[in-house]
């Protein structure tokens, strides 16, 4: 009887520690799956409305701004739509290159960030222009200024030595806005975005073409593809591996009211039908998902490969 006891009180541990595995490995594979990011992460914001430019990190599911600075913005206001036209662009933009003097013309101050301005949605819209930039000046009066750059994003020299140390060249975003409100410092609430990403991901990794193709904008291009091509490319990867596994990493959502981007760790994985390793790759990975008949579609796609 106490043999009976015994075994049954081990059966029962036995059962209570397979249940919490159970529940841990499940939760495991739904954080892997689709992790979104916790870490905190440096953003920059610019409202034109009142010449602001907020420094920001994401901390428990939003934007939170750690420090304000007064900027000085492009001559003429409004969106910027053509060279020339002395506006500063409304967007989401990533930082790309930096420059510093000597390379620097004096009246752009101590350091200049370049944005990727015109990205695919200038792109798209037929925007045009160049040399977009986040810099300082070596003249403190035109910061007194509200209006009286070219079009970039002007701060002092000071104040961009100090947001250099939470720029980082191809990740960093700076979102332009012509009014910022409160509800873009939340974009991971937006469940329908959220939802688009993790839909488009499933049917990736299921291989079902159909369904994935459907989430691209008409007017899509990556690598010198538009969505016709796009689509047979991926449908011939779906026919060579056996299986894919993206396995997405610090996801990130990033909305304005023109488009939205969504940034994230990729961890492509797949395997051939013998069981072998197909190709394996780990990068970055940039998408810009605008509305085409009512529906989100992703008008571009950039991927950036670590370096070992």
């Amino acid at each position: 009887m106490d043999i009976q006891v015994a075994f049954s009180q081990k059966s029962i541990k036995l059962s209570i520690k397979f249940i919490f595995l159970f529940i841990i490995f499940n939760s495991l594979v739904f954080l892997n799956t689709y992790a979104f990011a916790t870490k905190t992460f440096p953003v920059l914001f610019v409202d034109k409305k009142t010449n602001s430019l907020f420094l920001t990190e994401y901390r428990e599911d939003k934007f939170q701004v750690i420090k304000t600075f007064h900027t000085t913005l492009g001559k003429v206001q409004g969106d910027k739509e053509a060279e020339g036209d002395l506006k500063t662009p409304e967007g989401i933009y990533i930082f790309k290159s930096k420059l510093y003097p000597p390379q620097l013309k004096p009246k752009f101050g101590a350091i200049a960030f370049y944005m990727n301005y015109p990205n695919p949605y200038d792109v798209l819209t037929k925007h045009t222009g160049s040399n977009i930039m986040l810099h300082a000046t070596n003249e403190p009066e035109r910061l007194k200024k509200d209006f009286d750059s070219e079009g970039c994003v002007v701060v002092k020299n000071e104040e961009i030595e100090e947001l250099q140390s939470h720029i980082r060249l191809g990740l960093t975003p700076i979102l332009i806005f012509n009014e910022l409100s409160e509800e873009y410092y939340h974009p991971g609430k937006d469940q329908r975005l959220r939802s688009f990403f993790e839909f488009w991901i499933k049917n990736w990794e299921e291989k079902n073409i159909e369904n994935y193709i459907d989430y691209y904008h008409s007017a899509f291009t990556a690598q010198g593809m538009g969505k016709t091509q796009w689509k047979s490319y991926k449908n011939s990867l779906n026919v060579r591996y056996n299986t894919i596994r993206i396995n997405p990493k610090n996801v990130l959502f990033y909305r304005h009211p023109k488009y939205s981007m969504i940034t994230f760790m990729q961890n492509y994985y797949s395997t051939l039908r013998n069981g072998k390793v197909g190709f394996h790759s780990q990068g970055t990975k940039i998408i810009y998902v605008t509305e085409e008949q009512g529906k989100p579609k992703i008008i571009a796609e950039n991927f950036t490969s670590l370096t070992w």
